[in-house]
């Protein structure tokens, strides 16, 4: 499953040299879903909404040229 950009937060990246997508997290604890730019996710580390650090990969996002 992918999506455009983060549900959270809009971020959507642009493809580099060494990715070519990112993660969507889901929160594990109250379903929040973020990326490692949403502010308070200290770079994907935590859920921004409730601070848990259980997670799961939830979505890849595609980066556009």
């Amino acid at each position: 499953m992918s999506q455009d950009s983060c549900p959270r937060c809009g971020h959507s990246g642009k493809a580099g040299l060494s990715t070519s997508h990112f993660w969507i997290y889901k929160c594990e604890k109250c379903g929040e879903k973020y990326c490692h730019e949403c502010h308070g996710s200290n770079g994907g580390e935590k859920c921004p909404e409730c601070g848990s650090h259980d997670k799961s990969h939830h979505e890849k996002v595609y980066l556009k040229d």
